[in-house]
């Protein structure tokens, strides 16, 4: 008892100490500010994650205070404590804040040298009996190809738990590149201008993504949980290697270490950047309501994507595509999973949010969907591709888990042992999907898939030059019966709703993505029952 009074005595005389030395420092007008705005994130029962930058303190390592408090004016001080920043994490403050009450909404701030921040809310999990709990959902934030209005619908919702992010928060193209059309117009242009390798390079897209103002109301209003997809380092990637990654670009080990060190100091994420031992998934627990599962169906245990060719006749297709040793999980982080499940056996609902599309998508023949005449930025070679191996109905998407069927069917078939109401949240696409999870053969689905919208970056729609709007999506839908909605022109996110009884997923879509001025609304509302995911998505 002496000892840890003394500590606490101790503890509170350096900080006095650093109080006052910031104060002295301030009276010479600090250059110091906070340029990036503050954010929280990993929300547990006892605590969570915040997190800042500081700018004007380039070439020195700068003291910074952190304070967590029971209110906004930051008088009842909860946790407070000093940490330092420097070249070494590109000034960014990262603090994995412990002994906080359970289901608190709580306040937290940072000051440098006499400057204060900005100051954040955020949330610990509850325990126990919980009623409710408000997620949101989003993907895909593709800064040159218009506003972060979605971002900005998230921070005004006074009623969110969290804001799970899966995945493509940054984007690696250069000006030119994917998506870049309407930068300058915005005044959007990506920075750096060029395709992201370096360390540096990663940092600074970083950046500005948490420069945006919408980016910085999000996380200011609500704890994130986020997981990586690709573009946080290059286009359809894989444990080894990317579509978008080159020999004549460097090694790939080295450039994806840069982008993954990057988004360890940027986001308010917890662990550490271990390179290809990175280990993103992880759970969290919301009382006895939900078990939330995050996974990394991107970097640590998935296989190349199948290769197909127009000169393969269907039988191959078929054959590259069901080849049983390809994985996308892994098998440590598929036994992890299974771990997972079973200590979520408490829960009534078993969320498990992930990259990719899991539904089975077979494609409609894009013949007669498709004008190839009219212009589009898709190439005419790309176009008449897939036109030509859309024949006969087969997946396409195959950077999804259609790529990985084996691994699918052990994936749903550890959903069906091991889960009692299981929810899948998906990304990726930039469209707004629905389905019935299905194990081959069944017709019951042992799952439900809920997939958000992008927050900027384009759809189906914006690439494919279709006879008629909607042309794609109505074909798409007629012909997999798995898949409940679907909607391909509109950007948005997705709020998941869950009590004890039911499990309910709101798709809030923009219109207005490259104007200042813009509307938003529900464009679709799905329901599952706990104890029924059998019976699989109803209307809500």
């Amino acid at each position: 008892m002496l000892r840890r009074s003394f500590i606490r005595v101790l503890a509170s005389g350096i900080l006095f100490t650093l109080l006052a030395k910031q104060s002295r420092q301030s009276l010479a007008k600090s250059q110091c500010a906070f340029e990036h705005g503050i954010a929280s994130g990993d929300p547990l029962a006892d605590g969570f994650v915040i997190w800042t930058r500081v700018s004007g303190a380039e070439g020195r390592t700068v003291a910074v205070l952190w304070r967590v408090c029971a209110d906004a004016k930051m008088t009842k001080v909860l946790r407070e404590g000093v940490v330092e920043t420097g070249p070494a994490t590109d000034y960014t403050v990262k603090v994995d804040v412990r002994g906080l009450q359970c289901g608190a909404r709580l306040y937290y701030q940072f000051i440098v040298e006499g400057v204060k921040s900005p100051v954040g809310k955020s949330r610990t999990l509850p325990s126990g009996d919980v009623e409710e709990a408000r997620l949101a959902v989003v993907s895909c934030s593709s800064y040159p190809t218009g506003y972060f209005h979605v971002y900005r619908e998230i921070a005004n919702r006074d009623d969110l738990d969290a804001v799970l992010h899966l995945g493509d928060y940054i984007y690696e193209y250069g000006l030119g590149e994917y998506a870049t059309e309407y930068a300058q117009e915005l005044n959007r242009v990506p920075d750096p201008p060029g395709e992201l390798m370096t360390l540096s390079d990663y940092r600074r897209r970083h950046a500005q993504h948490k420069a945006d103002p919408d980016s910085q109301a999000m996380h200011a209003a609500h704890p994130v949980i986020a997981i990586w997809d690709d573009h946080e380092i290059a286009n359809d990637a894989w444990h080894s290697g990317a579509e978008n990654h080159n020999d004549d670009e460097g090694g790939w080990a080295a450039r994806r270490d840069a982008a993954i060190k990057a988004y360890f100091e940027w986001m308010p994420i917890r662990g550490e950047a271990c390179g290809e031992d990175t280990r993103i998934f992880r759970d969290f627990r919301y009382g006895n309501l939900l078990s939330l599962i995050m996974l990394d169906t991107r970097l640590y245990g998935r296989d190349m994507q199948p290769q197909i060719s127009q000169d393969m006749t269907p039988l191959e297709v078929e054959d590259v595509l069901k080849m049983p040793d390809r994985q996308m999980l892994g098998s440590c982080q598929q036994n992890w999973l299974r771990s997972s499940l079973r200590s979520a056996a408490g829960t009534t609902w078993q969320l498990i949010g992930q990259q990719v599309m899991v539904s089975t998508l077979r494609s409609p023949d894009l013949g007669p969907l498709l004008d190839l005449e009219r212009e589009t930025s898709v190439s005419r070679e790309v176009l008449e591709f897939n036109v030509a191996m859309s024949k006969g109905n087969p997946p396409l998407l195959l950077d999804t888990w259609d790529g990985y069927a084996a691994a699918r069917q052990n994936f749903l078939a550890d959903l069906k042992a091991g889960a009692t109401n299981p929810v899948v949240l998906s990304g990726d696409l930039h469209t707004s999907l629905a389905g019935n999870l299905l194990l081959d053969g069944q017709d019951e689905p042992v799952a439900v898939e809920y997939m958000t919208s992008s927050v900027t970056s384009p759809g189906f729609a914006d690439y494919l030059p279709e006879v008629r709007p909607g042309a794609v999506r109505d074909a798409t839908l007629e012909l997999n019966a798995n898949l409940q909605y679907m909607e391909t022109e509109r950007r948005g996110w997705l709020c998941m709703t869950l009590t004890p009884s039911s499990c309910t997923g709101e798709w809030h879509l923009i219109d207005g993505l490259r104007s200042r001025d813009y509307t938003s609304s529900i464009d679709r509302v799905l329901t599952v029952e706990a104890g029924k995911v059998h019976n699989g998505l109803a209307e809500g």
